[in-house]
């Protein structure tokens, strides 16, 4: 019988989830409530609230500067390939150089948009 209560408790203990999930859970319960508080604290402040408001404008300004400065340097290095390349393989590098910078072309319009 004691031996049919241990083997009950430990299948007991192991069904239970580990303190590690609880941890975890509080951990974002109290993020939340930061979220929450800072949220509340901007929305009671309007000159913090336009000035987030103009950073992140800044900020997405920058990324599409960005993403045009790659898509130029991109057009950049296909004509250096271009001037580069003998004439032999000319049409094969036109053509390898179309097909490369077309998926990075896109994707960098899918990150954009």
């Amino acid at each position: 019988m004691p031996e049919d209560v241990e083997r009950y408790l430990k299948n007991f203990m192991k069904a239970m989830p580990s303190e590690d999930l609880y941890f975890e859970a509080i951990h974002e319960i109290i993020k939340d409530l930061i979220k929450e508080y800072i949220k509340r604290k901007i929305n009671q402040n309007d000159a913090i609230k336009d000035e987030i408001m103009n950073i992140l404008e800044k900020f997405l300004e920058s990324k599409f500067k960005e993403y045009d400065a790659m898509a130029r340097m991109a057009k950049v290095t296909a004509e250096i390939g271009l001037i580069t390349a003998p004439p032999s393989i000319k049409d094969e590098a036109v053509s390898e150089f179309m097909s490369t910078f077309k998926r990075e072309i896109e994707e960098i319009i899918r990150k954009t948009f």
